[in-house]
């Protein structure tokens, strides 16, 4: 009997250590051969070549991690996939003037990608990792290719409807749904708080595949997994499991649970984060983005661009929204057993920081710089990273 789960996501509202999440794009197969897609929606990133820049399209690449159950296939597949898109915006560098593209990449249009540089699988049989070569362009209208082409190719509006779903400790399912129903995507995708490769492997054998890993069933030639659960663990999971399907789908009670943990821990950082300044909206500076406002606010938005150069760029209403984003990042892999410990691999790691600046019309129609938004985010070896990635784009904006 074939299963298919509601699709979950996960969101990253791009502040550092918090909201850091993943979402399943796509669920698939027969029992013994069941595939789940995850994706890291935290850092979308533009590879789009520097001669390329301002023209009818542009790159995008969003990390989508495969896991299996089939013991013939590998743990799972890390993927950097590349997505050509069309560009939101044309500017033209002589006049600044900026041209709308009303073409956008839907879920379920059929989408142009590659396998990008970075990417790995990890082998079932020793649980070490392998390279994935870098692959030509294809098209598909596959659905996993075809939702993470929309989340990739529509990152910045992807972003707004995520920060926008987070009212204090709570998420507004519903609101969230409506806004990504737009891109084409399922308006009841569902969010969970992994993001890691290894996060994506132990979800979904404990909560897609559950009834194997206790049954002792799970894939493990390596030997690394050999730890049965006792029969005391085994009937506090199915106590779980079932106090669970009493409200619902016990996949998407856990994905819910897991959201709404993350989601109280960050907002509690950030509740305790201190900072004497404040932006137009009354929300707290930090010391960068105090400076980057005392700098622009009020500045056509034709200086910055002939500044800082072609932007990722999103509108919403009366607002434009000009962002600038610098990254680091490092392959790793992380092998944890069915206790929680590590077992195997290599630290990796990543850390990103982008500036966003808000513009709106003045009363002759010229756009100004309104508001500045500086966030970044990190994991692993990226620890320490993002200050200095911040304070290089405060840099460059400074010229």
């Amino acid at each position: 009997m074939r299963k298919i789960f509601t699709p979950l996501i996960a969101i990253s509202v791009l502040q550092s250590h918090l909201f850091a999440f993943g979402v399943v794009l796509h669920y698939q197969g027969d029992e013994g051969d069941r595939e789940a897609y995850f994706a890291d929606v935290r850092v979308v990133s533009t590879r789009t070549p520097a001669d390329k820049l301002g023209g009818a399209t542009e790159i995008k690449e969003i990390d989508v991690t495969a896991v299996y159950e089939n013991p013939n296939k590998p743990e799972f597949v890390h993927m950097k996939l590349q997505f050509e898109c069309p560009n939101a915006f044309s500017i033209d560098m002589k006049t600044y003037k900026l041209s709308e593209n009303t073409k956008k990449v839907k879920a379920g249009d059929a989408v142009k990608f590659r396998i990008g540089q970075g990417s790995y699988k990890l082998r079932r049989s020793d649980l070490q990792s392998e390279p994935l070569p870098v692959s030509d362009w294809k098209t598909s209208s596959a659905p996993m290719l075809s939702k993470a082409g929309a989340i990739a190719c529509n990152s910045i509006e992807f972003d707004k409807a995520l920060h926008g779903s987070i009212k204090g400790k709570d998420f507004d399912f519903d609101g969230f749904g409506q806004k990504i129903g737009a891109l084409g995507l399922p308006s009841d995708m569902m969010l969970i708080g992994q993001t890691l490769p290894p996060e994506f492997l132990d979800f979904a054998w404990h909560q897609f595949w559950w009834e194997k890993l206790f049954a002792g069933e799970r894939p493990d030639p390596s030997g690394k997994w050999k730890k049965r659960a006792t029969k005391a663990e085994k009937e506090a999971a199915l106590k779980k499991i079932q106090d669970m399907q009493k409200q619902m789908n016990p996949q998407i009670e856990a994905a819910k649970q897991s959201l709404m943990a993350g989601i109280k821990k960050s907002q509690a950082q950030m509740d305790a984060a201190k900072s004497a300044a404040k932006r137009p909206d009354g929300k707290k500076l930090t010391p960068i983005e105090s400076n980057l406002i005392i700098l622009w606010k009020g500045r056509a938005e034709k200086e910055l661009v002939a500044l800082m150069g072609n932007p990722l760029f999103g509108q919403a209403g009366d607002s434009r929204f000009l962002r600038y984003v610098k990254y680091w990042e490092k392959p790793g892999v992380t092998v944890i057993n069915g206790n929680g410990a590590v077992v195997g691999g290599e630290m990796g790691g990543y850390a990103e920081c982008f500036a966003e600046f808000k513009t709106k019309q003045d009363a002759n129609g010229e756009w100004r710089v309104e508001d500045v938004l500086v966030r970044s985010n990190y994991e692993g070896d990226g620890l320490g990273r993002t200050r200095p990635l911040c304070e290089e784009l405060a840099r460059e904006a400074s010229r």
